[in-house]
Order: C-alpha cells, then sequence, then structure tokens
C-alpha cells in the first residue's frame, strides 16, 4: 500500500516559519525606525528651546537695563520736577515735635 504524499504538511510549516520571521523582521525594523524618528524629533525640539531660551535670556538683559534706567535717580528727580511739579525745600528742614498730652501715651 502506498502512503499519500506529504510534502505539503512540511512545506506549509516552513512557509510560517518563513513568514513569522519576515513579520518580526519588520517589526523590529519598524520599532527601531520609530526609535530614532522620535530621537531626531526631540533633538529638533531641544535646538528650538535652547534658541528660545538663549532669545528670552537676552530679552531679560535688555529689560534689567532699561529698568536700571529708570530707577535712575536724576531721572525721578527731573520727572518730579516737570511732571508733578514738586520741587526740593530751601532752608533747614522745618520739623515740627509735638510734647505728649498728660494722660496719653506718647510715640516712641
Amino acid at each position: 500500500m502506498l502512503e499519500p504524499y506529504r510534502s505539503t504538511d512540511a512545506t506549509a510549516g516552513s512557509y510560517g516559519m518563513y513568514i513569522l520571521a519576515v513579520v518580526l523582521l519588520v517589526g523590529g525594523l519598524l520599532v527601531y525606525v520609530w526609535g530614532h524618528v522620535n530621537t531626531m524629533a526631540q533633538g529638533q525640539e531641544l535646538g528650538r528651546l535652547r534658541a528660545e531660551r538663549k532669545a528670552l535670556i537676552q530679552q531679560q538683559s535688555h529689560l534689567k537695563a532699561r529698568l536700571a534706567g529708570l530707577k535712575h535717580s536724576n531721572r525721578i528727580r527731573e520727572i518730579a520736577v516737570q511732571k508733578l511739579g514738586m520741587g526740593f525745600p530751601e532752608g533747614p528742614p522745618r520739623n515740627l515735635y509735638l510734647e505728649p498730652q498728660p494722660g496719653t501715651k506718647g510715640v516712641n
């Protein structure tokens, strides 16, 4: 009695292993490429953030210099005299000192 030809079962098994190997290879390559693309995107974002930080530090330096100019005492004096009509008193200061009233506490 002749046995039926069974090479199709063996061939199907080897094709299955081949397909599994290809799927695993493609999956591994996809994971590798995704990681590389993600790393490149993060590098670009880091470069953008560094440039933004540099610009913000320059702006901060400019604003500090401007603030120092605005706080300058000659400028404040000029605004007080010209815009507010203020002036420095002439002569010695005229301070008024009061004696505390009997029965009240004086300010120490």
